[in-house]
């Protein structure tokens, strides 16, 4: 029986309402679901989805231990002006943005006909500009392949491969390529790259660029990267890089919650076009079923898109107790889970009807603990929100260095 056949789940188990639709693909989902799930079948529902080029995933550094120093507002806009330059210089070649970017990271796609001398000239002609003006540093993989936009993500193999190095393997002003970037300049010279040896029992041949010549006569003037806030906002954050006032910045709602980030198990990538799609209907049956019990617990989701949810709680032990049945409910399904909480000061946009989006320390802490630190079937929690939850037991304690701080996390 297909893995995630309808017959296999509780009734209405991937049934989502219409707002979902902004950011998950519910036709596909629906028509994947109640298919024979072969092959052939995943094929027909990607083609018309399916992109071909290289594409280059960025990732900033350094921000949990910054966000412990500096104010949202002077983080939220040392992050955006490298956003607003990569989406310049990569718009100035012929790439297009794909996805809502969001607070640390940007996606650039590049044309299969545009050359891979000509993208890393760029990428680092872009790196060299980041250097000269930025507080917040960013590490960029560049990867041609074959990519799957659905919803607001793309997915597939070769996405997550460019993505998951960017983000948790690049250090600052740090360009890597892959195997098959490093073959397509065909041996040229000029670009002087060594292997990323610890990098390649996961993720294959993966080499760090050391030099190269960078592109020139680039004429960048499209620093208008997707937002995940208003219009109003990005140009008081703009006002506030020139002049450093906080008063030019439109102040949205700050808040103190209890943030959950699950990032759910994925499928094995045996049958790569099969594995995008039940993760997809993965990410369908969380957020159908998170909205449900964070909503009965007072408290509410944020978003989910490629598989990871992000839930926010008033009270710390009503998370907790989310986290919990969460847990107990998917993996009556054989679907674990990895989980990660902190508690803190949030920024809360809300960018239009049914979305948002949320800034923070507490949620990239989370994040970390749920992705990076992540361990299946278990809830990693700090200490902060360990102890606001009032958690007595703990099946574990240690000290974990997050990006440059040590953090005191529990785990049930």
């Amino acid at each position: 029986m297909p893995r995630f056949s309808p017959t296999r789940f509780p009734p209405d188990f991937f049934d989502l309402p219409a707002d979902a639709g902004r950011d998950l693909p519910l036709d596909v989902i629906a028509a994947w679901t109640k298919s024979a799930q072969t092959r052939e079948t995943a094929q027909e529902l990607l083609a018309p989805r399916t992109l071909h080029g290289t594409v280059a995933a960025s990732d900033s550094t350094g921000l949990t231990r910054l966000t412990q120093e500096r104010s949202l507002i002077e983080i939220m806009a040392m992050v955006s002006r490298p956003k607003e330059l990569v989406h310049a210089y990569g718009r100035a070649i012929g790439g297009q943005a794909l996805g809502v970017w969001a607070a640390d990271n940007t996606l650039m796609l590049y044309p299969p006909d545009l050359s891979a001398d000509r993208v890393l000239g760029m990428v680092l002609a872009v790196l060299d500009q980041v250097r000269r003006e930025c507080e917040v540093g960013i590490g960029i993989c560049v990867h041609p392949g074959v990519f799957y936009q659905l919803g607001t993500g793309i997915y597939g193999t070769d996405a997550e491969r460019v993505q998951a190095v960017a983000e948790d393997f690049t250090e600052s002003g740090e360009l890597v390529v892959t195997g098959e970037l490093a073959a397509a300049l065909g041996g040229r010279a000029d670009f002087r790259l060594s292997p990323r040896e610890d990098l390649r029992p996961a993720f294959g041949e993966i080499f760090r660029v050391e030099d190269g010549p960078r592109l020139s006569g680039i004429k960048v003037d499209d620093y208008h990267y997707p937002l995940p806030f208003s219009e109003e906002f990005f140009g008081g954050l703009a006002e506030f890089q020139r002049t450093r006032r906080t008063s030019v910045v439109p102040h949205p709602a700050f808040r103190e919650a209890a943030v959950v980030v699950v990032d759910p198990e994925r499928e094995e990538q045996d049958v790569p076009e099969i594995a995008v799609l039940n993760n997809l209907a993965l990410a369908a049956a969380l957020r159908r079923v998170g909205r449900r019990l964070a909503a009965e617990r007072a408290g509410s989701e944020v978003k989910t898109s490629s598989g990871v949810s992000i839930y926010l709680f008033d009270d710390a032990s009503r998370g907790v107790d989310f986290c919990r049945e969460l847990r107990r409910m998917l993996g009556a399904q054989d679907v674990q889970l990895r989980i990660g909480m902190d508690v803190g000061r949030i920024l809360l946009f809300e960018l239009g009807p049914g979305l948002r989006d949320v800034a923070g320390s507490p949620v990239n802490v989370a994040s970390k603990l749920a992705q990076d630190r992540g361990v299946l079937g278990a809830i990693q929690l700090t200490a902060d929100a360990a102890r606001l939850a009032r958690i007595r037991e703990a099946l574990s304690t240690r000290t974990l260095a997050i990006s440059g701080t040590s953090l005191a996390v529990v785990a049930i």
